[in-house]
């Protein structure tokens, strides 16, 4: 006799659902890296070339960030009571109809809506598409179902600015013409997924906060690496001019970095479910800050290379195993938002690493780089602390 599953499903089309939806997410979120990387690095050339000014060009990116970090729960929300797939499906549709947004007439300071609606449908999706995730799939497996999302957006960022860049040789306006075809194809895709609420809503009131007080002690694991992002986006590139790099060496560094990462991802999560995710993301984390605390000293513009693709293996590795126990710790129905949640606090992590890299790099690059080292072995310590399960005990009191 087949067995079946508690609705009466067959097993067996059962898991064979669960894979396409999972294969169709790794797919989904592809597309939408390559079509994010084939313009974000040459935004600022073009908004340069339609007058905008430095400053602006800075406020357009960090209105950007402020809207995908602000979207978040509420996208998180909104897949929990009517569905992922409606959620992921709006955000990819707008996120198409805005890359043409690029193409029309319009003063310099019009572009920060523009970049604030693209970064709400941008924020939108992941929210979403992590919940689906851990719906279909089984806690013991969810390390490395992360890790695959981590390295396809990874894959994404190094095929992305090759090809954009390439294509802007012959006309500027065709990367935002690609990546919207990009972001279409994504709509298309995950229009064919058989079920995307794989788990009814839970109604229950909307409690953001209680949530956040449940997720403290992965809230501080994950700051570390949030931090380290914002700052390295913002102080990176100015660090490899400054000990000699030119623009192909700047940008080599960051494929050293993202190769490893986007081949070990998996694997990585994988270890997590293995051995202890939080044990995972504490030695992550020490890498990260020990690679941090060596690079000031290093002024050779290879040598800083070769360091990034080292630590590509490490730094990043540890993040799948925490969105897996993020994904633990949400009650059913509550998938979405509790992924919202933490990834509005780690959004917000990355702008104030931004900020205080870049402020901190304009007094001395060396600065910046052990403020990384402090911030990531504060998280790490944070496992050490006894008051961490209160936490979770006080988010589960009504």
């Amino acid at each position: 006799m087949q067995p079946v599953d508690a609705h009466g499903m067959p097993v067996f089309l059962f898991q064979m659902s669960h894979r396409r939806i999972l294969w169709t997410l790794y797919a989904i979120n592809f597309l939408n890296a390559v079509g994010l990387w084939f313009f974000l690095p040459l935004l600022p050339i073009f908004l340069g070339r339609k007058g905008s000014s430095p400053a602006l060009i800075g406020i357009v990116f960090a209105a950007g960030l402020l809207a995908n970090a602000v979207i978040r729960y509420p996208a998180g929300w909104l897949a929990d009571r009517y569905g992922t797939r409606p959620v992921m499906l709006g955000a990819m549709l707008a996120t198409a109809a805005l890359f043409l947004a690029y193409l029309l007439p319009m003063p310099p300071a019009a572009f920060i809506v523009v970049r604030v609606l693209q970064g709400c449908a941008s924020g939108a999706f992941l929210p979403a598409a992590n919940g689906l995730l851990a719906d279909v799939t089984e806690p013991r497996e969810r390390g490395r179902a992360f890790g695959m999302m981590q390295s396809v957006f990874l894959a994404g960022m190094l095929i992305g600015p090759a090809a954009g860049g390439f294509i802007a040789l012959f006309n500027f306006g065709l990367i935002f013409i690609s990546a919207s075809a990009a972001a279409v194809v994504a709509a298309l895709a995950l229009s064919t997924l058989p079920n995307a609420r794989v788990h009814p809503a839970v109604e229950a009131p909307v409690r953001a906060l209680r949530i956040a007080r449940g997720l403290v002690p992965l809230i501080l694991l994950g700051a570390g690496t949030s931090y380290m992002i914002g700052t390295y986006d913002t102080i990176w590139p100015l660090y490899m001019t400054f000990r000699g790099a030119n623009t192909f060496a700047v940008g080599l560094s960051f494929v050293a970095f993202a190769v490893p990462a986007t081949f070990l991802s998996s694997f990585a999560g994988a270890l997590g479910d293995r051995f202890g995710p939080r044990r995972f993301v504490v030695i992550a984390l020490v890498n990260t800050g020990l690679f941090a605390a060596v690079y000031p000293f290093v002024a050779s513009v290879p040598w800083l290379i070769g360091l990034g693709l080292i630590e590509g293996i490490f730094t990043i590795s540890g993040t799948p195993s925490l969105l897996a126990e993020v994904s633990r710790t949400a009650g059913p129905g509550h998938q979405a938002r509790t992924q919202g949640v933490f990834q509005t606090v780690q959004m917000l992590v990355q702008i104030v690493g931004a900020v205080a890299g870049g402020t901190l790099f304009g007094l001395s690059p060396t600065y910046s780089f052990l403020a990384i080292t402090v911030v990531c072995l504060l998280g790490a310590a944070t496992v050490l602390v006894p008051a961490a399960p209160r936490a979770r005990q006080a988010a589960e009191t009504p």
